[in-house]
């Protein structure tokens, strides 16, 4: 199966759009890890109407004018992974879910840590959004795009700052900050306050 890409410079980096047909199949980050996601043979094709309509949709979502996606989407993944995909599509907007809600929400409470794994696993990053699950503690946890890009959405949903001064802020702080180590690191990703459940992100944030 040949599929359809086309890149988008975007505050969070280079996004490879892909296409199967004219559906959406996975919006990839630009230092993703290889068969992360599992696709077939990848064409440019910047004419293609999905991925000019995704990149539409993207920047508004960037610029804080979008706050809900309307796209065709293709899921190619188990059983498990797709209810795991599925189940992100329904969180809304400024809000989070951890793992275990997750769970619990498709109907097997026992399969957190498999669900971590689906999440990981995503390939519709943001359009499907893997970046409102957080871990039970209110940490941020492991993400694809890295932890400084969960962080900038979050960020945008919360409503608090732009991506784009975001960015600069967090520069300015890596560019000054001295080296941690693994556990200080991890320590350093948790947001200022809980997590809430089904509660909004403003909260992970102090607000």
């Amino acid at each position: 199966m040949t599929y359809a890409y086309k890149l988008m410079d975007s505050p969070v980096g280079q996004l490879k759009l892909v296409a199967n047909g004219e559906r959406l199949a996975a919006i990839l980050w630009e230092n993703d890890k290889p068969n992360r996601v599992r696709l077939g043979e990848l064409v440019e094709a910047n004419e293609r109407a999905v991925l000019i309509e995704t990149e539409r949709q993207l920047q508004e979502y960037f610029d804080g004018t979008r706050h809900a996606f309307d796209l065709a989407l293709d899921f190619q993944g188990t059983d498990f992974q797709k209810k795991v995909w599925h189940a992100l599509l329904t969180i809304p907007f400024g809000q989070t879910r951890s793992y275990a809600e997750i769970a619990l929400q498709i109907g097997n409470v026992n399969a957190v840590r498999a669900v971590g794994a689906a999440n990981g696993r995503n390939p519709i990053s943001i359009v499907a959004p893997c970046h409102r699950v957080i871990g039970a503690s209110g940490e941020l946890t492991g993400f694809a795009g890295g932890l400084a890009n969960k962080m900038l959405l979050l960020s945008l949903e919360a409503g608090q700052t732009s991506l784009e001064a975001a960015t600069d802020t967090q520069a300015q702080s890596q560019a000054h900050a001295p080296a941690i180590g693994g556990a200080e690191r991890k320590a350093h990703a948790k947001p200022a306050r809980h997590a809430p459940s089904h509660g909004t992100q403003a909260s992970l944030f102090g607000n």
